[in-house]
């Protein structure tokens, strides 16, 4: 009977062990649960945070593309536009490039035209009064020379050539005295000159025995004619050229002029 008892004490104690021992395990399984949920549940929200940030990037990039493909567009759109604008500038070009070469052309032909003109002239000045002829032939010349050259423009030209007419001009409207010498036959004379404008003019050696005016040619040119052995004329011219340099009271004096004959 003790035995009995004994053992069902012992079976009831071993019993209650067990019964401590699931007790502990079930709570340590509960805690490792919870545990588990609790991690889960972490992992899941940032899955979901990885989640909404990766939605976040792929929608940036489509904005992205999107902005980049519209600019892509736009670019295209402008770079047609300027090739197309490219085009007609060089059309353009083409077409005033052309215009001007003929332009150029035109007016080397009109410059080497004008200059021939220019230079005719010259044969004009050497015939005319002779008063610095030599100096009013060679300005035409380089008048002509240059605008051939194209170192001058035709209008530079054109007023130059114009300043040596009115120089020319001028002088039909002034009277010069000065000192000189005069080619008479085949003697070197020293003496005085009288220019009257462009139609006359006298000259009288320092000694007083050659007097000479100037005459109108035959054909068109001017020679010196000796009015010394006309005793007369010689007095005149004299007398001319002592009013002309003030040796003598101012007085009304005759001076002769030659007038060509297509002009009597």
């Amino acid at each position: 009977m003790k035995f009995t008892l004994c053992s069902k004490f012992f079976v009831c104690l071993g019993l209650a062990c067990v019964m401590a021992n699931a007790q502990e395990t079930v709570e340590s399984v509960k805690r490792q649960i919870k545990a588990v949920e609790a991690e889960t549940a972490r992992e899941k929200s940032l899955h979901d945070a990885e989640k909404k940030r990766h939605a976040e990037f792929v929608e940036v990039g489509r904005k992205k593309v999107q902005a980049l493909s519209s600019q892509n567009k736009t670019l295209k759109a402008e770079i047609d536009s300027l090739k197309a604008e490219m085009n007609h500038i060089s059309e353009a070009r083409q077409k005033t490039m052309g215009t001007i070469k003929w332009y150029e052309s035109r007016k080397t032909k009109y410059n080497e035209s004008f200059a021939k003109v220019i230079d005719s002239l010259v044969p004009v000045f050497e015939s005319d009064f002779p008063y610095r002829n030599d100096e009013t032939v060679k300005s035409v010349q380089e008048i002509a020379d240059q605008l051939h050259k194209g170192v001058i423009e035709a209008d530079d030209a054109l007023n130059r050539t114009l300043e040596v007419f009115y120089d020319r001009i001028r002088m039909g409207y002034t009277t010069e005295v000065w000192k000189g010498f005069l080619q008479v036959d085949a003697r070197s004379v020293p003496g005085t000159f009288l220019r009257y404008g462009a139609v006359a003019a006298i000259f009288v050696s320092n000694d007083g025995n050659d007097v000479l005016w100037l005459d109108r040619t035959a054909d068109g040119g001017y020679s010196w004619k000796n009015v010394s052995e006309d005793l007369a004329m010689r007095t005149a011219l004299k007398d001319v050229m002592k009013v002309a340099e003030g040796k003598t009271a101012p007085r009304l004096v005759m001076i002769p002029v030659s007038i060509p004959k297509e002009a009597k």
